[in-house]
């Protein structure tokens, strides 16, 4: 029975640390850099209004976002997940997701922002964030502040 049962904690403990890589290396203070609709041949450069401010991702999954004329407050959420494309026969993608809800009700301001993917590049300096989209992706990019 014990010998069943250790690898069973092992794969728990392992699945736990995995979610716990991602949001250590997304605490801290992010700016959004650019947003843009990424298709085939070219970029669609877009402004979402949220680029004058500062975001910030809290140990306890609280978020904000202060700018000079707002602060939303809410939450987020990160972690991995397995596609499993047609059923499962032709093979799995591992993404892993980041979910961001914020929401100042005085103002009726919100962002409602939930990654398909997203990961960290330039000694994790910068977040590239996707949204998967018919023939593009949504492409959201953050620098830490």
């Amino acid at each position: 029975m014990i010998k069943h049962l250790l690898p069973a904690i092992i794969i728990v403990f392992t699945l736990a640390s995995c979610s716990k890589i991602y949001e250590d290396r997304l605490m801290g203070k992010w700016k959004l850099n650019e947003t843009y609709r990424q298709r085939l041949f070219d970029k669609d450069y877009f402004q979402t209004g949220f680029e004058s401010g500062v975001f910030s991702f809290n140990e306890n999954g609280t978020a904000t976002y202060i700018s000079n004329t707002d602060t939303l407050n809410g939450y987020w959420s990160a972690d991995k997940y397995v596609d499993y494309y047609n059923n499962g026969n032709d093979g799995n993608q591992t993404y892993k997701y980041l979910k961001l809800h914020l929401i100042d009700f005085v103002r009726s301001k919100f962002i409602d922002w939930e990654f398909d993917d997203f990961n960290f590049r330039n000694d994790y300096d910068r977040i590239k964030a996707r949204q998967f989209s018919l023939g593009s992706e949504i492409i959201y990019e953050f620098v830490r502040n």
